[in-house]
Parts: structure tokens; C-alpha cells; sequence
């Protein structure tokens, strides 16, 4: 066998092992975002309790919230979220403030099970009328909008989420 025709062996080797590798890659993108599609449509996210607390001259509205991923797709992470709180009155909602947690790093959501965590918002009662009266309603209703992030190693996906929790004074 010549030099010449080693080298065309040695090309075509490298060329297969190119589209074998590339056709892999192509398929493992394929099926994470398959698994990705399945697992977000069941993924739950609720609002497990949330309290408002008089301290000084500030109410504190602390949420507990939860993840849960219902599937067996295994490369799910919690990111962050973000919380848009709307104080409901007669008049429709009223912006309160926004709230965010995210863990110091993206947090696996493993297979059938959950995770907990608490995020808080501090609001001046001097900045909004409904929090100045005393004594404080012992129960707030709330419209909150929230945008979950969530990763995975090949893409990123944010979902949204509308709430409307009630709130209990917390003394």
C-alpha cells in the first residue's frame, strides 16, 4: 500500500469518526429535549405558605415555595425565581414588590422529589395605605406572578406562574 492511499485511509477513517460523533452529539441534543418537553409540563411549583409580619415600621411578606419534578428526567437544575407581588383590592391589584431566590449554585431536581425554599420581601408601611392602618388585616389576598428558571447542561428554560395565595398576619 502506497503513502498516498494511507493517507486517504487515514481521511476516511477521521471523516467517519466526524459524522459518528456529530451524529451523536445530534441525537443526545434530541433527546434532552425530549425528556426536557415531557419533564416541564409536569414539572410543580406552588406557593406552600405565605405570612405577612409587622416589624417596626415595615410589614415582612415571607413565601415558602416548592419544586418538584414528577419524572424520571434526570438533568433538570432549579435556577432562580422571581416573585411580582399584587396586593388585591376593590380597585383591582396593586404592585407591591418584587422578591427572588436563587440558590448559590443550580440545585438538581431529582426524580420524585421536592425541594422547599423561603424568600422574603420587605415593604415600608409608610409606602402604601393599606399597610399603614393598625391593626394590620389578619389576611391579605395576593396575586403573585412568578418566573421560574430552570437548566439543564444544554439549554436554559424560564417558565411562568400565577398565584393568588392568601396571606396570614404572623406575630
Amino acid at each position: 500500500m502506497s503513502d498516498k492511499e494511507r493517507r486517504l485511509k487515514m481521511l476516511n477513517y477521521v471523516f467517519m469518526a466526524a459524522v459518528v460523533l456529530s451524529s451523536g452529539l445530534i441525537i443526545l441534543n434530541f433527546t434532552d429535549y425530549v425528556g426536557l418537553l415531557n419533564s416541564m409540563s409536569k414539572v410543580t411549583f406552588s406557593i406552600d405558605e405565605m405570612v405577612h409580619t409587622p416589624e417596626g415600621n415595615d410589614i415582612v411578606m415571607t413565601l415558602t415555595f416548592s419544586v418538584e419534578n414528577p419524572t424520571t428526567y434526570t438533568r433538570l437544575k432549579f435556577s432562580s425565581l422571581q416573585c411580582q407581588l399584587y396586593l388585591i383590592t376593590e380597585g383591582g391589584g396593586e404592585y407591591i414588590g418584587t422578591t427572588a431566590y436563587a440558590p448559590p449554585v443550580d440545585v438538581p431536581l431529582r426524580p420524585f422529589e421536592g425541594r422547599s425554599y423561603t424568600t422574603s420581601l420587605s415593604v415600608s408601611r409608610s409606602q402604601n395605605d393599606l399597610f399603614s392602618k393598625d391593626p394590620l388585616d389578619p389576611e391579605l389576598e395576593w396575586r403573585v406572578r412568578s418566573v421560574i428558571h430552570f437548566s439543564t447542561p444544554i439549554r436554559n428554560y424560564f417558565q411562568n406562574v400565577n398565584f393568588y395565595p392568601v396571606s396570614n398576619i404572623d406575630t
